[in-house]
């Protein structure tokens, strides 16, 4: 297993872990959507293979917008603020979809940035939301973690 594989997945579950360990029910329920999102991306190339990202998979598109569809919503209930640096770097992956789609023509490394990099940007904006949310009920108790409908 390649070094950049395995921190990758160190960092994942770390991140992941930890918000379900000490963070409230928003930041659980990132965890677990991040989660569920990182099982079906493997599963999806454990059948059908890596990604060369020279061209696009209308499957990751699919699987990247239900992500993108999650965190809106969770950024738009949650009390924190967090989620919405988690909503907009899977927005950038979205986007990176689109682009590719328009012009596939040199776009293989730029592709590949632009689809894996927003995932390390959600895991630290998790991770911190737990950090901070743990830190915040240690020092003033517990508060809501919902936005009144």
């Amino acid at each position: 297993m390649p070094i950049e594989v395995f921190m990758t997945l160190l960092l994942f579950a770390t991140a992941s872990f930890y918000a379900l360990w000490r963070g409230g029910p928003p930041e659980r329920l990132a965890a677990k959507i991040v989660i569920v999102w990182m099982l079906v991306d493997l599963s999806y190339h454990v059948l059908f293979g890596p990604s060369g990202f020279d061209k696009v998979d209308p499957a990751h598109i699919f699987i990247d917008g239900l992500e993108l569809a999650a965190l809106v919503y969770l950024a738009l209930c949650a009390n924190r603020v967090w989620p919405v640096w988690a909503a907009a770097a899977q927005l950038m992956t979205v986007s990176a979809h689109v682009v590719a789609l328009i012009d596939e023509g040199g776009m293989r490394r730029a592709y590949w940035a632009m689809v894996q990099l927003p995932l390390y940007i959600q895991l630290f904006a998790l991770f911190c939301g737990a950090a901070f949310h743990y830190r915040r009920v240690r020092r003033i108790g517990h508060y809501r973690s919902w936005r009144p409908a």
